[in-house]
C-alpha cells in the first residue's frame, strides 16, 4: 500500500491556479473564461480531483476534452484506492451495525407500547451516535486526508518535470478549495485562486 510520504520540492518554482467550479460542470461559457488564463500562462499540467460518479460524467469528460484540445497533459488526483479501501473498513464496520440496529430498532417499534420505551430510547441514542461517528470521519477523509494526497501526487507529478519554474492548473469545488490552497503554500506553491463561477473573468484573486 502506497505510504503518504509528501516530499517537497527543491529549486522550483510553481505558480498553481487553483480553478473552482462548484456546479461541477464545464460549460462552453466557462470554455472562454479558461481560455483567457491560457493567454496569461503557458501550462505544463492540469489536474483535477474528482469526487463521484456523477461528478466524473458532467464535470470531468467536457473538462478533458477541453484540455486535449489544448494540449494540457492532465491527471485526476485522488486518495489512492487501495489506501481508500484500508480506510474506509472502520467507516463501512460502522454503516453495517447502523443497519442492524436500525432493523432491530424498527421492529421492535412496531409495537406500539415499546415506542417509548427504554429499549427503543436506548436504540435511537446508539444509532444516532454512530451515524454522527461516521460522518465525523468521512468529513475527516474529505477534508483532512484526501488534500494532504492531492498535495502529494500533485508534488510527484512536478518532481519529473524539467523546468525549473512553471504553471499548473488545477481543478476543484468549493470543499477542498481552502484547505488545498493552505497545503499548497506551506510547501511554497505560490497559488491564484480562480472562482470560475464569476461573471467577471479578469477578476483573479490572489
Amino acid at each position: 500500500m502506497e505510504i503518504l510520504e509528501i516530499k517537497p520540492l527543491k529549486n522550483k518554482k510553481i505558480k498553481l491556479y487553483l480553478i473552482r467550479d462548484d456546479n461541477k460542470r464545464i460549460t462552453h461559457f466557462d470554455h472562454n473564461h479558461l481560455r483567457d488564463i491560457l493567454e496569461q500562462e503557458s501550462f505544463r499540467f492540469a489536474v483535477i480531483d474528482l469526487n463521484d460518479k456523477d461528478l466524473k460524467k458532467s464535470y470531468s469528460y467536457p473538462l478533458m476534452d477541453f484540455l486535449d484540445k489544448n494540449k494540457i497533459p492532465y491527471y485526476s488526483v485522488d486518495i489512492p484506492s487501495s489506501v481508500k479501501d484500508y480506510l474506509y473498513v472502520e467507516i463501512l464496520e460502522n454503516e453495517a451495525q447502523i443497519n442492524e440496529l436500525e432493523m432491530e430498532y424498527e421492529n421492535l417499534i412496531t409495537d406500539s407500547k415499546e415506542i417509548d420505551s427504554f429499549k427503543a430510547q436506548n436504540l435511537k441514542s446508539w444509532i444516532d451516535l454512530l451515524k454522527n461517528e461516521v460522518e465525523s470521519k468521512k468529513r475527516f477523509l474529505e477534508a483532512t486526508v484526501k488534500p494532504r494526497w492531492i498535495l502529494k501526487q500533485i508534488l510527484d507529478i512536478a518532481k519529473n518535470i524539467n523546468n525549473d519554474k512553471f504553471s499548473i492548473m488545477h481543478f476543484t469545488h468549493g470543499e477542498l478549495y481552502t484547505e488545498l490552497k493552505k497545503l499548497f503554500e506551506q510547501y511554497n506553491i505560490k497559488v491564484i485562486k480562480y472562482d470560475i463561477n464569476q461573471i467577471n473573468i479578469k477578476t483573479i484573486l490572489v
